[in-house]
């Protein structure tokens, strides 16, 4: 079985830390890009490795994202390997780090949901982090707690409003899991938002978050915009 291990070149009066991953702990003392190898041979500097290897490379890179995350967070620049893929993106203007390998703390369950067999459907894109003070898609928020940040604010057409049954709220990057699944109340008011043309989807039940058993379940055969999208009767 082959075997990696996670090392790590730190400098604290730098606030500079180098994450890699090496099948052999010769690697470490191996050529790097320039960055990486100016801080590996700065003043100061201290390498770090894990003392038992990982049984493989998937196990090692969840480690890695984690010390990536946790050094971001304490406002640590970070430099990583990129020779498999690229780990790190910017995730905001503020260029905050983050790694594919994380992701948020949500309810999945395995099955799809195909974006065919919907109707009366409005979907709405959410990101994983908070927005403007509005929750982000933890798994622990109650439904009407979530269900204040995916009903409010969208651009839907007044056109097709009443023909809306349903709101699924989508979580964007890739993995479409639905997040949350809500009735409209079709006798509801549409209101809306001042100064904008926004509105606030009625909702049955803001609580019931579920009615159908498929939160957690993956949106196939549907690409999310920025904006709301719907089922395909009412495209």
């Amino acid at each position: 079985m082959a075997h990696c291990w996670l090392y790590i070149y730190e400098n604290k009066s730098m606030n500079s830390i180098y994450i890699g991953i090496a099948d052999s702990m010769g690697r470490v003392y191996q050529k790097h890009n320039e960055k990486a190898e100016h801080l590996r041979d700065a003043p100061g500097s201290v390498i770090l490795q894990t003392m038992t290897p990982f049984s493989s490379r998937a196990d090692a890179r969840k480690a890695e994202a984690i010390a990536i995350h946790v050094a971001s967070m304490a406002g640590v620049s970070v430099s990583v390997e990129d020779e498999d893929r690229p780990l790190l993106t910017n995730t905001n203007i503020a260029g905050v780090n983050s790694t594919q390998e994380l992701g948020p703390a949500i309810v999945t369950r395995d099955g799809m949901v195909s974006w065919e067999s919907l109707s009366g459907t409005v979907f709405v894109p959410i990101s994983a982090d908070e927005l403007e003070g509005r929750p982000a898609p933890f798994g622990g928020h109650g439904g009407a707690f979530f269900a204040d940040r995916a009903s409010k604010h969208w651009n839907v057409s007044a056109a097709k409003r009443q023909r809306i049954t349903r709101l699924m709220a989508i979580l964007k990057g890739g993995r479409n899991v639905i997040v949350g699944d809500w009735d409209v109340d079709t006798e509801g008011a549409w209101s809306d938002v001042e100064g904008s043309s926004r509105v606030t989807v009625p909702l049955v039940d803001p609580q019931m978050d579920d009615p159908r058993g498929e939160k957690g379940k993956r949106l196939e055969g549907h690409r999310l915009n920025s904006g709301v999208t719907y089922s395909p009767d009412l495209r």
